[in-house]
């Protein structure tokens, strides 16, 4: 840390709030509030908190912004590029297969990504990112590399679902919780630059495979994906690094950061009902993301073979425009939630998820003879990109509002391992759907659509729920 190159630093101190009587904040421009007892109950035996200093920008505070961005491009890059995936692997590797083995593949991958996090958020607490995003750059690698020569389903299943699924989560935590150690009232604008890089990835690798697929085929166009993975990866680890010491200091271990089941548990309830909203979020976001290219080739009634034709580079576009709109809102979210507040953010946010889903997607799957009118889709597209990325941007900074900077990887770990199984069932449950539908070409994904619309209300239900049980019915208030 260079503090001739640092603004202004902002110090917090969390006051902790015995039985959780009073809902109320001891720096509402931060993200280390107390909600009700969650941290005092957990860390009882402990000495209170000292006061933490945020250097709120300055160089290396930005190259850690930097080095996050970067991993994250090539951790969530590639889980917003699992619809490039997936048409690929079930219209020309795993032809044969139903949707529902296929949905297994990636719900797979994206609940080892988060499931991961049990582990990984304590031990970044505790120890720092730079072992882990070591770590993570030789899982993903490995896995990418091994995807390229894959042909069979458990080969595939082994070299991305768990291999590149582990090495994402290594990449994802470190990357996400270093930011929350340079930044507090600008943590907002900070965490949405970073998560760009997600937005970022989505865009780059789908273009660039669609790119490459034609002329090099499916396993040279992996290969050049992983070598730039490496690149990406090697920068995280030259930037990413933590600053806000441990609660228990050197004496503390990963065994001092592990989940704890009484986080959910605080006498508030606002711990679980905001688990409970990731939950259904994360679970509609990844329908979409996951489906947009095979929509396509089923709504313009595309063979196998052409899906990996210019026929098909639409789909691949379609995925493309999703995540470059993302990318947009992943800043604008970012800097509205420093404004305006994290939660009143995510709440808007998720009200036009809705909207997006059930008034543009359904429409689109529903209505006839539109093979020739793109402009629903498109339209849906866009909305849906940036308004599921803000999503994406506000999730840390919501958790992050719920406790200490100290604890926060705990808090994280314990929130995502209830996410990981909702999305383990998310593509299954799609995959299931789809089956069941009595329809063929785009009309059967009217089931799937209907499903993600649902989970959105849940989740838009429960953050109001949250917001209203902390600081009442005035939408006024900064929160």
């Amino acid at each position: 840390m260079a503090p001739g190159h640092e603004h202004t630093s902002s110090p917090t101190r969390a006051s902790h709030i015995p039985n959780g009587e009073n809902l109320t904040y001891a720096n509402e421009k931060g993200s280390c509030p107390d909600i009700g007892r969650s941290s005092s109950s957990l860390a009882a035996m402990d000495d209170p908190a000292p006061i933490v200093t945020f250097p709120e920008g300055g160089r290396d505070a930005w190259l850690v912004v930097l080095g996050a961005f970067c991993g994250l491009t090539a951790s969530l890059g590639i889980y917003n590029t699992a619809g490039v995936f997936e048409v690929v692997i079930s219209k020309v590797i795993l032809p044969k297969e139903n949707p529902s083995p296929i949905g297994w593949i990636f719900s797979t991958y994206a609940f080892v990504n988060w499931f991961c996090g049990l582990q990984v958020g304590p031990t970044f607490d505790a120890m720092g990112p730079r072992a882990l995003i070591i770590a993570g750059t030789i899982c993903t690698s490995i896995g990418i590399f091994s995807l390229s020569i894959c042909t069979e389903y458990y080969q595939i299943f082994l070299s991305f679902s768990i291999l590149t699924g582990i090495g994402s989560s290594l990449l994802l935590t470190p990357s996400m919780g270093c930011v929350a150690h340079w930044f507090n009232a600008r943590r907002g604008l900070a965490s949405g630059i970073a998560f760009i890089g997600g937005g970022f990835g989505g865009v780059l690798f789908p273009l660039m495979i669609q790119s490459l697929l034609p002329r090099l085929g499916w396993g040279w166009s992996l290969r050049i994906l992983g070598s730039m993975l490496l690149i990406l990866c090697s920068i995280s680890i030259a930037f990413c690094r933590s600053r806000v010491p441990p609660r228990k200091g050197a004496a503390t271990t990963w065994r001092s950061t592990i989940p704890d089941p009484r986080i959910f548990m605080d006498g508030t309830g606002v711990m679980a009902a905001t688990s409970a909203g990731l939950l259904l979020t994360d679970l509609a976001y990844f329908i979409p993301i996951t489906y947009m290219p095979s929509y396509y080739v089923d709504r313009q009634n595309l063979s196998h073979e052409e899906a990996l034709t210019g026929s098909a580079a639409f789909a691949y576009q379609l995925l493309a425009i999703l995540n470059a709109s993302s990318c947009v809102g992943r800043y604008v979210a970012g800097s509205l939630a420093d404004r305006y507040g994290r939660y009143n953010t995510m709440i808007v946010s998720l009200f036009l998820c809705i909207i997006s889903v059930l008034c543009f997607w359904s429409p689109d799957i529903l209505a006839p003879n539109v093979s020739n009118n793109p402009t629903l889709l498109i339209l849906f597209v866009i909305l849906f990109g940036f308004v599921s990325g803000s999503n994406v941007s506000l999730t840390p900074i919501c958790l992050g509002q719920l406790c200490e900077t100290q604890e926060y990887g705990r808090y994280y770990a314990s929130c995502f391992t209830v996410v990981a199984f909702g999305v383990l069932a998310s593509l299954p449950i799609a995959g299931s759907l789809l089956d069941a539908v009595q329809a063929t070409g785009k009309e059967k994904y009217w089931g799937v659509a209907f499903f993600a619309g649902g989970c959105y209300v849940g989740s838009f239900l429960c953050f109001v729920w949250v917001r209203i049980r902390v600081k009442g019915w005035n939408w006024r208030i900064k929160w």
